[in-house]
């Protein structure tokens, strides 16, 4: 047998083989709605681009739900340079909308999301309504669901009829009411996003018979009670203020979410409603399931001084967020005690600390003065994020433990400063802590605990501090 022959036919055979793994396509022979979701995650400009891999590949961009012309897209189809001449505004405009309408014109099946994010200080975004406008019925053939349009030059908005849409979810940026808009009614909206959006004249701007959840970011002359919402079941709002009718006509709320950006709230309010108490806040928010706040909206409770417990409990709260509490304060410690002890069916605590803290006291004395009965008897989850091992701090994980019956984990991320001998020392003096639950552990996490209601997405671009 010849050698050379058994060699050449043992290469063709590893050759064949080598050719039909490269001819074999593994990501076309996926189901339709695996690819579907692959071309979601991919920016609109390189879903386009898939067209040209394969006669398979052809037209399946074409059938995505999901339309994002993002800031990316942006820059690739126009980029980055600001042009000198309003003329170059004009055609930047037209060319940009020239790309957006050639996609809308090949896409072949339902559009059910729709992003725009209008481009920069680069073109004339007057040019960009005028096509939003021709789109709508487009929009209402393919099913849209859900849209979002970010304008940074707080153009007018108020000329689109957007109430021709089934939408059920809507998010604005930076958006200008200088009167009633045309569109007002949502039939089927239950998910509604204002992002830094102003608002100049007084009543209701939108009719949402259905919405369950309204999000309210830095917006001025907006709040909830702009909007007629019968069926609002989450609220969730950052402001720089608060007003007298920031907490009226919750009573349906099951959950609530307040970023407080201003502490310069305490003479403010004192001339708006009297005194920043706590009673007045949870007067009627009694079908609560979870109450989150941030920033300074704990001092803002606690700045009128705080009861044992609040006179008509929150039996439903379940769930209780408080970020950015000074551990150190007396007010704002006796401030979360109340909450804990008025919600009787209480199962998850998550606490962070304030970043920089301005020490006030270690609270010892606190803790053994407060001497009425506290069990906490459905606690079975509780957190601490930039848990920095203050004395106050320490006290009240003991309260925790010796309190709670159900415990089942006490998670602690420690501050990054905190150095290892200190956390080792924090560490050993909680384990010999006495504890109400035989099956509580204390876990130590690296990561901060993040909390789902403050979609800091929302706001990235502003300083909610400012």
């Amino acid at each position: 047998m010849d050698p050379s022959g058994a060699y050449q036919k043992r290469m063709t055979k590893s050759s064949s083989r080598e050719v039909g793994c490269l001819e074999k396509d593994i990501i076309s022979e996926l189901p339709w709605n695996i690819q579907e979701t692959i071309l979601c995650f991919l920016p609109i400009e390189d879903a386009a681009r898939t067209s040209i891999l394969s006669k398979k590949w052809r037209h399946c961009w074409t059938m995505i739900p999901h339309l994002i012309f993002d800031n990316g897209f942006t820059y690739l189809i126009l980029g980055e340079e600001v042009p000198d001449d309003d003329n170059i505004y004009e055609v930047m405009a037209y060319k940009f909308v020239s790309v957006i309408n050639k996609i809308l014109l090949h896409h072949e099946g339902p559009i059910l999301k729709f992003s725009l994010y209008m481009p920069r200080d680069i073109c004339n975004c007057g040019i960009i309504h005028d096509y939003i406008d021709q789109w709508i019925p487009l929009f209402s053939r393919k099913g849209l669901k859900q849209l979002v349009l970010v304008d940074y030059q707080l153009e007018d908005f108020r000329r689109h009829r957007f109430s021709s849409l089934d939408l059920t979810h809507l998010r604005l940026f930076i958006f200008y009411f200088d009167y009633k808009p045309a569109f007002t009614r949502f039939t089927h909206l239950t998910n509604l996003e204002l992002v830094a959006v102003s608002c100049s004249f007084d009543g209701s701007i939108f009719d949402c018979p259905v919405l369950e959840k309204l999000t309210l970011i830095i917006c001025t002359g907006l709040d909830h009670t702009n909007f007629r919402a019968p069926n609002l079941k989450c609220l969730l709002q950052a402001h720089h203020y608060i007003t007298s009718e920031s907490f009226v006509g919750l009573e349906n709320l099951k959950e609530f979410s307040f970023v407080l950006g201003s502490p310069g709230f305490k003479s403010e309010q004192k001339m708006q409603t009297g005194t920043s108490d706590m009673v007045k806040v949870f007067g009627g928010l009694h079908t609560l399931e979870k109450f989150s706040v941030g920033r300074y909206f704990i001092e803002y409770l606690a700045a009128g001084g705080s009861p044992n417990r609040l006179p008509k409990p929150l039996p439903c709260l379940k769930t209780l967020n408080i970020c950015d509490i000074n551990f150190t304060d007396i007010s704002e410690v006796s401030c979360l005690l109340c909450l804990i002890r008025s919600a009787p069916n209480l199962f998850k605590l998550n606490i962070s600390g304030k970043k920089y803290l301005c020490r006030k006291g270690d609270l010892k004395d606190f803790w053994k003065e407060d001497s009425e009965d506290c069990t906490i008897n459905h606690l079975q989850i509780i957190t601490f994020s930039y848990f920095k091992g203050l004395r106050a701090e320490l006290e009240l994980v003991k309260f925790l433990l010796a309190h709670s019956p159900l415990l089942k984990t006490m998670s602690i991320h420690r501050h990054p400063n905190i150095k290892n001998d200190v956390a080792l020392t924090m560490a050993e003096e909680m384990l010999q802590y006495s504890r109400a639950s035989s099956r509580a552990e204390i876990k130590h996490l690296k990561k901060s605990i993040v909390i789902d209601d403050f979609n800091f997405d929302l706001w990235a671009d502003y300083d909610i501090d400012a």
